[in-house]
């Protein structure tokens, strides 16, 4: 906020002269002037009149004034009085204010020193914020013309600038990676035997204790890559899951699954992909054919298992993203599946999905 500092500098002209027969009366007490008197702004005053009630006294010490003064606020003070104890000081530099200033949070400030050193800073730049500005999950405040100069990681939707994630680095000119994320991504078939022990135990926690041991898993480099293997919409989804049943006279003899999972996604992103794949391989054992909203919802239960279990600032990202998306399946139905379950629990809920069936 920027305000005006209202004072007046103004200079007493008094007049003093010799009265004759003819003058006038006194300004104050309408007798008549003989001898000196005293002319103050057009009116005549004897000079005890005007000094004991007509001269200017200073808001501050009381003191009579003569010469220069201030009014401030429709009070009158001493240039001296007014500049040491009434007029506005910056509460950033001490100094006295006499133009224009800022006022934040009941604070006064010089243009300059709020400016300078009050407004908050440019996590990517490090000039000042003024006006509108981002600010993203992890606490980064940014102009906004920086979402068209640097692009976002995909993981964590940090802005990929030096300042903030130390750059990164982009994969088929269209995923970018952070450097803080970098560490943690997941890239090679190594990589993912234990995060599979890991997913598994945390489902059947749960009771999902029948996911077939010998499920391959395979790290997709892209997501053409992956809309292409899948044979369904996939849109922003970062992993398919490839079923085929044999059948002989209306009974399964052979069942076959195949997870694909995108390449470079964090550990905890690659976990929760994974537990989400996971049940729809549950679904597919159970034969449970489920609207694509319920299906998708709940797959996004295992999701949300595994990354509440972690509770990092990192799963709660995640998470909030899960929460906040309007995909009619992946989003709101997530959260309508995500309702059953607490209302349910676990175990009810597995037993209900027959009822969900078509």
């Amino acid at each position: 906020m920027i305000n005006r500092l209202t004072k007046t500098l103004l200079f007493l002209i008094v007049t003093i002269g010799l009265a004759f027969p003819s003058q006038t009366s006194c300004g104050y007490c309408n007798k008549k002037v003989d001898g000196r008197y005293i002319i103050f702004e057009t009116k005549t005053y004897h000079k005890s009149c005007y000094q004991t009630h007509i001269q200017v006294k200073c808001s501050h010490c009381s003191k009579k004034i003569d010469g220069h003064y201030s009014i401030y606020n429709d009070k009158s003070y001493h240039a001296g009085c007014y500049k040491k104890y009434v007029q506005i000081r910056c509460d950033h530099c001490g100094n006295t204010i006499s133009d224009a200033y800022n006022i934040d949070n009941d604070k006064k400030y010089h243009k300059a020193c709020y400016v300078n050193n009050i407004l908050e800073k440019c996590d990517a730049c490090l000039n000042p914020i003024e006006g509108k500005y981002n600010k993203d999950y992890w606490g980064n405040i940014y102009h906004q013309k920086h979402n068209d100069e640097f692009p976002s990681c995909d993981n964590c939707n940090r802005l990929m600038c030096e300042r903030i994630t130390q750059g990164g680095y982009t994969i088929d000119k269209k995923r970018n990676i952070c450097s803080l994320c970098y560490p943690k991504i997941i890239v090679k078939q190594s990589q993912i035997i234990n995060i599979d022990k890991e997913v598994k135990s945390v489902l059947s926690d749960i009771g999902i204790n029948n996911i077939p041991s010998n499920i391959p898993i395979s790290i997709v480099n892209s997501m053409a890559e992956l809309d292409h293997i899948s044979t369904i919409r996939l849109g922003n989804v970062r992993g398919y899951t490839h079923y085929n049943v044999n059948t002989l006279a209306g009974r399964k003899i052979k069942e076959e699954f195949h997870i694909y999972v995108l390449s470079n996604l964090h550990e905890l992103a690659f976990k929760a992909v994974l537990a989400h794949e996971y049940l729809h391989v549950y679904l597919f054992q159970n034969d449970y054919d489920l609207e694509s909203d319920l299906r998708e919802g709940f797959c996004n239960l295992g999701s949300q298992l595994i990354l509440k279990k972690d509770n990092s600032i990192v799963s709660n990202y995640l998470l909030d993203s899960m929460y906040e998306s309007d995909d009619l399946d992946y989003g709101k139905g997530f959260i309508k599946m995500n309702k059953m379950l607490e209302k349910k629990g676990w175990n009810k809920l597995l037993n209900y999905l027959v009822k969900l069936s078509k």
